[in-house]
This record gives C-alpha cells, structure tokens and sequence, in this order.
C-alpha cells in the first residue's frame, strides 16, 4: 500500500486562473507551466513528452461527484472527488457501516476494496474487483450527466470557460456535495445529520 503522503498532491504550484473547462467533454484544458488537455484536443508526441514519469498525463480535474471544485490527478494514487464530497461520503458511510458511502479514491486500495489473496477463493477476489469496476463506471456517468446539467446554460459562450468563471457560477461547497450526493441516490443522506443537512439547506437557499 502507498504511504498516506502519496494520497494528496498539493496545490500550491498550480495557477488554477490558467485552467479552462471544456464545454463539450468536461475536462480542464491549458494549465501553467505544463499545457493540459482535454480529450477534445489532440495528443502530440510532443506533448505526452512532458507528462513522462507521470501516472496520468494531467495536473487538475473536475470533481467526480459535484463537478465544481477540483482535485489534482498526477498520480494513481489521487482522489476523484474533491475534500468536500468525500467528507459527505465519509460520514454518510459510517452512518451506513461503511468506511465510506462512494469509491471516490482513484486506486482500490484508497477505497477499501481489496480483498487479501490467502484468505479469500479466487471468484470473491474477482467479485470484489467486477463491483469495484462498476462503482467506478456509474460514479463516471453520473459525472457526465451533471455536467452537461451545469454545461448547458454556459456552452452559448463558446467551446471553453475559465475554470474561475465556472466556480464563479457553479461556487463549490459543502452544501454543494450535499446535494450532489442526495441527487446521486445510491443512499440518502440521514436527517438526524445535522451539520451536512444545515450546509445543504444554506446552499438551496442562495441557488434559487
């Protein structure tokens, strides 16, 4: 298992006035000092020159689940969801019994889905590794379908926002992953919550 240090990659160098989102497929584009690009654009070799040594050929993506606020993607060892989503998964799923409610980390091991070789037959291993995969692929559609909800009303502006603009309409936030979360629907965020359901009251209020 990785050291936890490899689980965040920090922000600091990144200059996120840079980033842009694509309007069409959802990815950031542009970014300083290395160009990132969405799957709209075309790959170089040239390109991929300066992603070598990198797990992933990005440095900043969109959220898994609220599709606001960012998470850095360097490594295989990055989250998908930003701090907020996971927080509302966290407590959700212990709530449930779970460690967390959604596999919102890019790696298995990050969300709790692996299952030890020596004490488990081979068609339990493979089960827990076909569930993990569909999580995974379900959380991607979901992702797909929000954005295009929050992509709509801006995509007469032009192919591409910056990344600034577009957390200026769509501001991330605690009440944000709440309501992200209900949408989501896998499991209901408990009532008796009352920290995540008071930040998602708040949110409500100002989006109208």
């Amino acid at each position: 298992m990785a050291p936890e240090s490899e689980f965040t990659v920090p922000f600091d160098e990144l200059d996120l006035a840079a980033f842009a989102v694509c309007l069409t497929c959802g990815h950031l584009r542009d970014g300083t000092p290395r160009e990132q690009r969405c799957r709209c654009q075309p790959r170089t070799p040239e390109w991929e020159q300066q992603w070598q040594g990198q797990d992933i050929p990005s440095d900043l993506a969109l959220c898994l689940l609220c599709v606001r606020d960012t998470v850095t993607t360097r490594t295989r060892w990055s989250w998908l969801a930003c701090e907020s989503c996971r927080h509302v998964s966290q407590v959700v799923g212990e709530r449930y019994g779970h460690r967390a409610a959604l596999p919102l980390g890019r790696h298995s091991i990050m969300n709790g889905d692996v299952v030890q070789p020596q004490t488990a037959t081979t068609i339990v291993v493979a089960a827990s590794l076909v569930a993990s995969v569909r999580r995974g692929s379900e959380l991607r559609e979901w992702q797909q379908v929000e954005f295009d909800r929050l992509a709509e009303p801006l995509r007469p502006v032009g192919p591409s926002v910056p990344l600034v603009e577009w957390q200026r309409r769509w501001t991330p936030s605690l009440g944000a992953s709440v309501d992200a979360f209900d949408r989501y629907g896998v499991m209901p965020v408990p009532h008796d919550l009352s920290s995540l359901r008071q930040a998602q009251t708040e949110f409500l209020a100002t989006a109208r």
